[in-house]
């Protein structure tokens, strides 16, 4: 095999997120070369490119092949060869050999046979998941909330949420096939770093450079059995996934529904703003107490304001427009943060019940909902002498919000402070 020490470079750089980590077997540390492809995996996430010039079957080590490359100048034409147990590269200037695996115990690429597929416009679909994926669970506890959730269909929409909070997002994009299906979350990062990476296709209709410029991008979308996802990004490469099983949260029927009990419009960065400077002694805390305060105010203010222990600090701005009765509310300030970075426009916050999650929708982001946390205000009535005071998470279970789902797919659960 012959090919330029600048495209096996690129090529490397392409498959890198789907090299094993943590690898179960040695020969997914390489990358696989034959019959005119280049395939890595992790064993949940395979990226397969097109590579005319890999015609015999081989591995190549990926990390050492990986770190000689940084040497070897992109002009040169690399002579690949598997001699016994090894494989070696040379060129103009110089030559290596590294030990390699057995061909044979690399994972076979998986039947292509698709139950339905769909050209997609690639930069919604990737922006859209690439949104949502920071409200996905942290861990693999909750499996199926451990991933996004691609709700195919006409129209096609994406949600991901952890117990506390969710995001989700209404697309443009048509499916012919009416399905729900949970990508992981690592292989929502491999397929934005694969999209980044592989050409743009320009439309061959179109009759203007503009058009060509401002195209959308398409992608095929296609479900392949067994329980598998596949993108193909163009001619030069394709992204197989291996789908978390399991009945994903309803989460539409999460989505508060009717007039909302109170609607502001806040400019974001002076919400952020304040929030932080309440947000400084939360650290403090005993228990994990991280809760900030917003207060509506009968003179139009927004109070936002954080207690704890002997400490208190409050901060007030002026909401753009506020509609609805007064209230009060507390959330967890490392949600509200996520919520608020970044923007630097106008936020809508909207509340439909006193218990249930608050909105945030801005701009052509997700609608986000965060949960409130239960604190005590001023003016509260204190609890009787022989009741104790709950320090921690609530492990109540939530209302189911269908006869499918268990209390691990609730966003509905709620976050229990006493201070």
């Amino acid at each position: 095999m012959e090919i330029k020490a600048s495209k096996l470079k690129e090529l490397m750089e392409l498959v890198k997120p789907a090299i094993a980590r943590r690898p179960t077997a040695k020969s997914v540390t390489c990358l696989s070369l034959g019959n005119g492809k280049a395939v890595a995996t992790d064993l949940e996430t395979m990226i397969i490119a097109n590579v005319p010039e890999a015609e015999a079957p081989m591995l190549l080590p990926y990390s050492q092949i990986a770190e000689m490359l940084k040497y070897v100048p992109g002009h040169e034409t690399l002579k690949i060869e598997q001699k016994g147990k090894a494989v070696s590269l040379s060129w103009n200037e110089g030559s290596a050999s590294y030990p390699t695996e057995d061909f044979a115990d690399f994972p076979v690429l998986p039947a292509m046979t698709a139950r339905a597929e769909e050209l997609v416009d690639g930069d919604t679909l990737i922006a859209a998941v690439k949104s949502v994926l920071p409200y996905t669970a942290g861990d693999d506890t909750r499996p199926t909330l451990s991933g996004v959730t691609l709700m195919l269909g006409s129209p096609t929409s994406v949600a991901a949420g952890d117990g506390f909070r969710m995001a989700y997002q209404a697309m443009g994009i048509l499916f012919p096939l009416e399905e729900k299906v949970i990508v992981p979350a690592r292989s929502v990062a491999i397929l934005e770093h694969v999209f980044m990476k592989t050409p743009r296709t320009p439309p061959v209709t179109s009759d203007s450079l503009i058009k060509v410029v401002i195209a959308r991008r398409q992608l095929r979308l296609s479900l392949i059995e067994p329980n598998k996802l596949r993108l193909d990004f163009g001619t030069s490469a394709s992204v197989v996934i291996n789908l978390i099983q399991g009945q994903p949260p309803a989460w539409v029927s999460l989505i508060p529904k009717g007039e909302p009990i109170l609607q502001s419009q806040l400019f974001a960065p002076q919400l952020e703003a304040a929030v932080k400077r309440v947000g400084a002694i939360t650290r403090k805390g005993k228990d994990g107490h991280e809760a900030v305060r917003l207060q509506f105010l009968t003179n139009g203010k927004l109070e936002i304001s954080a207690c704890v222990e002997d400490q208190e600090i409050s901060s007030s701005i002026d909401p753009v427009t506020t509609m609805g009765e007064v209230t009060k509310i507390a959330f967890n300030i490392r949600y509200l943060l996520d919520v608020l970075n970044g923007k630097t426009g106008i936020i809508t916050f909207s509340r439909y019940t006193d218990t249930g999650p608050a909105v945030f929708e801005y701009q052509k982001l997700p609608k986000v909902l965060i949960m409130p946390m239960q604190v005590s205000w001023p003016g509260d009535t204190p609890p009787p002498a022989s009741a104790e005071p709950t320090n921690e998470t609530s492990d109540a279970e939530p209302a189911s919000t269908s006869e499918e789902e268990t209390s691990e797919t609730e966003t509905g659960e709620e976050e229990t402070v006493t201070e």
